[in-house]
């Protein structure tokens, strides 16, 4: 009986660890924690790095823009992650208790997102966050 038990819960450990793993990562890398240091325009000049403060979080299908320096606290934002490029939807100024506000895209426009929301992404590694789109230029974070 001792042997049926153990194998039970060894399975059951095994299931329940590997459904919370798929959860942990389903963005191939892109989930975390980004800080902003080099935002160059289209043209390639130069717009504004680290002193900007500007954080972008990947968790799942949902995106937080945030800039430290102000106190208005930070957005939301649906996404999508197609492999090669993101797609950013539905932005709302998280407020609570349900009162929300729903923004325009170009709110996003101080964080770098183009109004159409496509951003490519040129580069992704465990420490390194390359964003290109044709409206806002190359924007390039570090694992934060």
């Amino acid at each position: 009986m001792r042997k049926y038990c153990f194998i039970f819960v060894i399975i059951t450990f095994c299931f329940a660890f590997n459904l919370s793993c798929d959860k942990m990562d389903c963005n191939n890398g892109l989930d975390g924690q980004w800080q902003m240091y080099e935002w160059t325009s289209p043209s390639g000049e130069y717009l504004g790095g680290k002193e900007m403060k500007i954080y972008y979080s990947f968790q799942l299908q949902m995106m937080m823009f945030q800039k430290l320096s102000y106190s208005s606290g930070y957005l939301l934002s649906s996404f999508e992650n197609k492999g090669t490029y993101i797609r950013v939807y539905d932005p709302i100024k998280y407020k609570g208790n349900g009162h929300d506000d729903i923004l325009s895209m170009d709110t996003l426009a101080q964080y770098g997102v183009p109004f159409d929301g496509l951003m490519n992404i040129e580069q992704l590694t465990s420490d390194n966050l390359v964003l290109k789109s044709d409206n806002s230029g190359t924007l390039k974070f570090r694992k934060y």
